[in-house]
């Protein structure tokens, strides 16, 4: 019978994939040839102490261990020997161990590691591993600073090696990463610098920062995507959402040179050019109305329904008899084509500067990466905290 005594979890090192951890087995197995009860001669004597050098102790393995491959020995750890034949060993020490971690949700992930035990050499029949009652006992165990122990179970199984039948125990250990120290550090600074990419558009060309504060804002998430990417496997087994979000972000943030650069140079353009009719269109038909411009309404256009002096203002029935007594019909098409001039007329396209343009522009960018960074934000800060 084995179980597994956690002490502490020291570190869990997701770049390395590495789980250490310390604690003991407690190991229980029956020798006959060691009984001594009923024999009146030692009636008194309840048990002994010996170690493994003068007796047999099972053969296991960590079989998942990074560092030591070696069987499990411990020849200062005394074998309680007691009288109806039972053998208790606590063979202790520091694990390190192979953890297939999850970087999906990180840096507020979990993780769950194994610590797998099995037979060195004896087959099933010959050594059985059974779990205690408790596969694993945390009576002593001691928080870490970095990770939250959430579970802890063990399972029982065999594998077949070489046509031969080994026992295996597995004992399974279910971490949180504590949250507060990466919000702090790594969180809060990438989603207050996702803010920094916006602002670009609100600085006032004339200023003369604005190339500067948007290389800035690109260097700093290059910074902090290589931080990242240095702390988590570099495997493509998973994909780290904030790693995705900071790439997403970082993208913007390219974009954001770009065109900064093009709008410096549509405000700094000669007045002596002509604006593009084209330009004049898509200004007026789409930039106005989602820069919020002062000449129009945030996303609606103006209304074509134009005020008319008291004296023009007729009833319905009067509109319909004038109507039906119209019988001279170049008189009809006279009024149609002044209805047709009026309206072409309120429909002109005003005349835009190019400086006018810039500004639109610029105002419908910081509306549209606004609203880009606040969906990436959101959607990512929303599936890590899911998950967690």
């Amino acid at each position: 019978m084995v179980s597994l005594s956690l002490l502490t979890v020291n570190s869990l090192d997701i770049k390395e994939q590495k789980l250490s951890l310390s604690g003991y087995f407690f190991m229980i197995w029956e020798d006959s040839r060691l009984s001594w009860r009923g024999n009146t001669t030692y009636d008194n004597i309840l048990f002994i102490f010996s170690n493994e050098n003068y007796m047999w102790r099972p053969a296991v393995i960590v079989e998942n261990s990074v560092s030591d491959m070696s069987v499990i020995s411990d020849e200062h750890a005394f074998m309680r020997i007691i009288s109806d034949g039972h053998v208790v060993w606590t063979p202790g020490g520091i694990y390190e161990i192979h953890c297939d971690c999850d970087v999906t949700y990180y840096p507020l992930d979990k993780q769950t590691c194994s610590l797998v035990m099995s037979t060195w050499a004896y087959t099933s029949r010959e050594i059985s591993l059974v779990l205690g009652s408790e596969a694993v006992q945390t009576t002593y165990f001691s928080e870490n600073g970095e990770w939250e122990l959430l579970s802890v179970s063990g399972e029982a199984s065999s594998s077949t090696r070489e046509s031969q039948s080994f026992s295996h125990l597995q004992f399974t250990l279910t971490l949180r990463r504590r949250p507060l120290f990466h919000i702090l550090n790594t969180i809060l600074p990438v989603v207050v610098m996702a803010t920094l990419i916006v602002m670009v558009f609100k600085l006032p060309p004339e200023s003369g920062e604005r190339i500067g504060m948007s290389l800035t804002a690109l260097l700093a998430y290059a910074v902090y995507l290589t931080l990242i990417s240095d702390n988590i496997p570099r495997t493509s087994k998973s994909a780290s959402v904030l790693s995705i979000y900071l790439a997403i972000v970082l993208c913007l943030s390219v974009l954001t040179v770009i065109l900064t650069i093009i709008v410096l140079d549509l405000y700094f353009n000669v007045e002596d050019d002509d604006v593009p009719d084209w330009l004049k269109r898509l200004t007026h038909h789409v930039l106005i109305k989602f820069s919020c411009w002062k000449r129009n309404t945030c996303g609606r256009a103006k209304s074509k329904v134009q005020p008319i002096e008291k004296d023009h203002v007729i009833s319905s029935e009067k509109d319909i008899t004038e109507v039906t007594a119209i019988n001279d019909v170049d008189i009809a098409k006279g009024k149609i084509r002044e209805i047709y001039a009026t309206n072409t007329e309120q429909s002109k396209i005003p005349e835009y500067t190019w400086k006018e343009i810039a500004l639109i522009i610029d105002k419908f960018l910081l509306t549209l990466f606004a609203i880009l960074v606040l969906l990436a934000t959101v959607i990512t800060l929303t599936l890590i905290g899911t998950h967690y």
